[in-house]
């Protein structure tokens, strides 16, 4: 643990146990309950994408999302023969991604497994940019960046944070119904899996590693007091313990809230209130799924306290949590840095067996989750 590099003055034991403030806002409640209740009167149907979204044309479905934004995707399937168990959805960084199609290749260990896997676009970015109408800027430009996007208008609704989280429920919801066979009229026959009760697993790393949790919270409780998302993957996830990171961060995202803060002083509470609405931290307290996390000792994009805030967060027993630990996040680091990561990505296989009990495949990764193995 001591070869663990570290930001913020603090030590490896300090960086990897930061924990932030799980308190809700004041409008907590109200803002999460109206939300939930759109979500729950929207329909989306997972289709073949008949249409080609020259942003990423890839993409081979789509499913219309909130406020009838189509979102782009693509589905990797079990080999002919293999019997689809269960569905893993996967949600991309902030930085504009691969094609759908180069992010495919990683996904044939899983898929063996027989895990159907959709790979999603939120809304703004290559695959999912038809219906934005121009209200989300190309991520290139920096004034406004994409996050920010509606975080100052004066509906709480306005902003597209809030609105890529429902492109993220809305995944799983599509995935959940297909294996279920509801609405999946134009989809392939594997579709009728032979699952009573299939699982559903969400992924995602940084920006979506954060709306993951957040998803994993807003799904909880929502189908006879069980999760909709039966295991959580993220990597150096963002979007957690805000107000630690605006004091001490003010690189990359944290900036921009900042910034627009900083532009606002009679707004200023009112708009912290705002941004702890999208805090990972206050809604992981709700997440109770199994769940693995690659965290980093150092990350000069999404702060390594803060990521680790949002995984001690989450409300799972402790042998149904584990912390894969690199030295390095966002950047790739020596060589040894990026063994780590792979080392990690083949750890996902195993946790996404379907087959096997997340406590059962996580064995064998007990002791190479420090730095001890390469």
């Amino acid at each position: 643990m001591d070869s663990i590099p570290t930001d913020f003055g603090l030590d490896a034991v300090r960086t990897l146990s930061h924990v932030g403030d799980p308190t809700p806002g004041p409008e907590h409640s109200v803002f999460w309950n109206a939300w939930f209740e759109r979500l729950r009167h929207e329909s989306p149907v997972l289709k073949k994408r008949r249409v080609v979204d020259e942003s990423d044309p890839t993409a081979t479905h789509e499913y219309v999302s909130t406020h009838g934004v189509r979102i782009g995707c693509r589905l990797t399937t079990p080999h002919e023969g293999t019997a689809v168990r269960g569905s893993l959805v996967r949600v991309h960084g902030y930085s504009v991604p691969k094609t759908l199609e180069h992010e495919e290749r990683d996904l044939q260990e899983i898929c063996a497994r027989g895990v159907a896997v959709l790979s999603i676009r939120l809304r703004g970015y290559p695959g999912s940019r038809r219906d934005t109408n121009g209200d989300l800027i190309d991520l290139n430009a920096s004034d406004p960046s994409w996050i920010t996007q509606g975080f100052d208008s004066y509906e709480h609704k306005d902003w597209v944070l809030t609105h890529a989280l429902g492109d993220v429920c809305n995944g799983v919801r599509v995935m959940r119904n297909a294996l279920l066979g509801r609405d999946a009229k134009d989809l392939e026959p594997w579709m009728e899996g032979d699952a009573r009760r299939p699982d559903v697993f969400l992924h995602g790393r940084s920006l979506g590693g954060g709306l993951a949790t957040i998803a994993a919270a807003q799904l909880s409780g929502r189908m006879l007091g069980r999760s909709i998302v039966d295991r959580l993957a993220v990597e150096v996830p963002s979007l957690g313990a805000w107000k630690w990171r605006l004091e001490h961060s003010k690189t990359g995202i944290s900036g921009e809230f900042a910034s627009i803060i900083e532009a606002n002083p009679d707004r200023r509470e009112e708009l912290m209130d705002r941004l702890r609405l999208m805090d990972a931290v206050v809604h992981g307290r709700k997440v109770r799924a199994p769940t693995l996390a690659m965290l980093a000792g150092r990350d000069e994009v999404a702060p390594a306290p803060a990521a680790a805030a949002v995984f001690n967060a989450i409300d799972a027993d402790p042998g149904r949590k584990w912390r894969f630990c690199v030295p390095y996040g966002h950047r790739a680091g020596d060589t040894h840095n990026t063994r780590r990561v792979a080392r990690f990505g083949k750890s996902l296989g195993d946790f996404f067996d379907p087959q096997r009990r997340p406590i059962d495949s996580m064995a064998g990764w007990e002791t190479d989750m420090w730095l001890g193995n390469p």
